[in-house]
């Protein structure tokens, strides 16, 4: 399925922080959707990074409203005639970004051998929690008998590695005020274990709401991995910086860890 012109318009103004709060989560709602939003997505947020670096972000958008801007074409007298030459589509912007890339070889290299440290500081410290460690996680209040057997049904598919199942099972799973945060965070997490951060990453921002202060803290460290294996140092650092400070946080040690490979 192709993504259509307004669908790129609205990666846009999601990757520039211009949807409202609504509009981010119903859009971040379609991306665990839809896995060729999340690719594209992610292939954008690639390029702007690549602008930032070769610092050609502000040129392209200069040559952009030019092309946009009315043009003289011929004279007459006195007057000029104009013509308004329309920009002609977003994605072929896209496109002159990505030649435009190819050139900075240089940036290339250090992305390639930031992507290689934060992928090894991942691999190092990523350990999702065991079944039994979520079984004890789950809410002790009262719980229907149906959704308390679904859950079970769900981690034993975890426990057996078959996340695939565990999101399928979890995502037509209602969930209640005692339940909510625990799926988002079992959830998130199944995601994250299924190497798909983009999934993993709204459901773990969600679960950080929790009353819960051990499952905050887990939802936290998890949420700034996901950060890391999808690329977004800059919205890992803030998380594994505060979490590295904090001697009494149970992750104080890993977060220290995964700094010292990507800062």
């Amino acid at each position: 399925m192709k993504l259509s012109e307004e669908q790129y318009e609205i990666i846009e103004a999601y990757l520039t922080d211009e949807l409202s709060a609504t509009d981010r989560a119903s859009f971040e709602d379609d991306m665990l959707d839809n896995p060729e939003l999340r690719d594209e997505v992610e292939r954008q947020r690639s390029i702007r990074l690549g602008f930032r670096a070769l610092g050609i972000e502000r040129a392209l958008a200069q040559a952009k409203a030019h092309y946009n801007a009315t043009l003289p074409v011929a004279e007459t007298g006195q007057s000029v005639e104009t013509i308004v030459r329309p920009l002609t589509t977003w994605r072929y912007w896209a496109v002159a970004a990505s030649v435009l890339l190819l050139l900075g070889f240089g940036y290339y290299t250090y992305q390639q051998t930031s992507a290689r440290q934060a992928e090894l500081a991942y691999t190092e410290t990523f350990a999702p929690d065991s079944g039994d460690q979520l079984m004890k996680d789950f809410p002790s209040g009262s719980v229907s008998a149906d959704t308390r057997s679904r859950f079970l049904d769900a981690l034993n598919s975890y426990k057996a590695g078959k996340y695939d199942d565990v999101i399928a099972q979890l995502a037509t799973l209602p969930a209640d005020k005692q339940t909510t945060y625990y799926k988002n965070y079992f959830l998130g997490l199944s995601y994250l274990a299924n190497n798909q951060p983009s999934g993993a990453i709204p459901l773990l921002i969600s679960a950080q709401a929790t009353p819960s202060v051990k499952l905050q803290q887990k939802a936290e460290w998890f949420l700034a991995l996901a950060y890391v294996k999808n690329k977004q140092k800059e919205k890992a650092l803030p998380t594994l910086q505060r979490v590295s400070s904090d001697k009494e946080n149970p992750f104080h040690e890993l977060a220290l860890r995964v700094l010292d490979k990507i800062e």
